[in-house]
């Protein structure tokens, strides 16, 4: 008789402690699905992503956007030599080197991490995924769809859209003071070294043209913007009168050999024959601002009427 109920209350227990299992798994389950979301990547993969992270590690240039979303970056490959619109912004974010130091962000702990540079290193990527979730990520779309794609990842759909929409009256209360006639161009020319870009709608090209802005050129529509892939296009002085606008930004990259070539530039003869050196409508823009991340847009909008007052 003592056995048979110690047979039964073994049974019971085992039972009573499988139940526990399941209703701890079931738990368990719940729990990952309140917290974690599915997403597609941008290389087509399903993933689950966090809900809402907390120590996100991002690889990549723009990290202003991110800065300016108050997003909690634990790390990224900072740049060397800082703009003066991160003054006081990368405090507490740690520098992951360029190319990203796997050990480094190890000691991070992220729970999600953005990797803007995953076709230069298809390797990394598979590192990273060790490490905790990884997010192909795409920083040289447009802003507006670059922002949108980060709204998309990290569940902020509706602070994009305010942002965004904020930045939209702030660009066409700007344009209208300058009050364009229609179809008035700008270029952006950059001098890096000994050579010379024209440059399309990205970086501050994303910001003087647009429906608010300046009109594009024909010669920068057609070899540039029109043109998959292509950002920007060295030419020759010889050309530089079938490129040039109406008004002409030109950024120069902080060094001696840059600074002196743009001296020798904005010197040389067939540079002053353009109409719009000849209205003083030339406009020599720092290269920290050859970027249309977020953190840099907030400013963007009073520096450009500041550039355009100079002249």
């Amino acid at each position: 008789m003592l056995l048979v109920l110690v047979a039964c209350s073994n049974n019971a227990s085992d039972s009573q402690e499988k139940e526990n299992e399941k209703a701890a798994q079931s738990d368990v389950q719940a729990e990952e699905s309140e917290t974690t979301v599915p997403y597609t990547t941008i290389t087509g993969e399903q993933v689950e992503i966090p809900a809402d992270p907390k120590r996100v590690v991002y690889i990549g240039q723009t990290i202003g956007d991110f800065l300016a979303m108050d997003i909690p970056v634990v790390g990224n490959n900072l740049p060397q030599d800082s703009p003066s619109y991160y003054e006081g912004k990368l405090e507490g974010i740690v520098d992951i080197g360029n190319p990203a130091n796997l050990e480094t962000i190890l000691t991070l702990k992220p729970d999600l991490i953005i990797n803007g540079y995953y076709k230069a290193d298809p390797n990394l990527n598979e590192e990273l995924s060790k490490i905790s979730t990884i997010i192909p990520f795409n920083p040289a779309l447009p802003y507006t769809e670059r922002v949108k794609e980060m709204g998309n990842i990290l569940g902020k759909q509706e602070e994009v859209a305010q942002l965004l929409a904020k930045f939209e009256t702030e660009s066409k209360e700007m344009f209208d003071k300058f009050q364009l006639t229609e179809g008035e161009t700008a270029t952006v020319f950059y001098q890096l070294g000994k050579t010379l870009y024209v440059m399309g709608d990205r970086s501050l090209g994303a910001i003087i043209y647009g429906k608010n802005g300046f009109a594009v050129p024909p010669a920068v529509q057609k070899n540039i913007i029109d043109v998959e892939g292509v950002s920007f296009l060295e030419v020759s002085e010889e050309v530089l009168p079938e490129f040039a606008g109406d008004h002409l930004f030109v950024i120069v990259q902080e060094d001696s050999e840059s600074e002196a070539e743009a001296d020798r530039l904005l010197q040389s003869p067939i540079w002053g024959t353009l109409p719009a050196v000849k209205k003083g409508k030339v406009y020599v823009v720092p290269n920290e601002w050859n970027t249309d991340n977020l953190l840099a847009l907030k400013q963007l909008f009073q520096k450009l009427p500041e550039w355009m007052r100079k002249q």
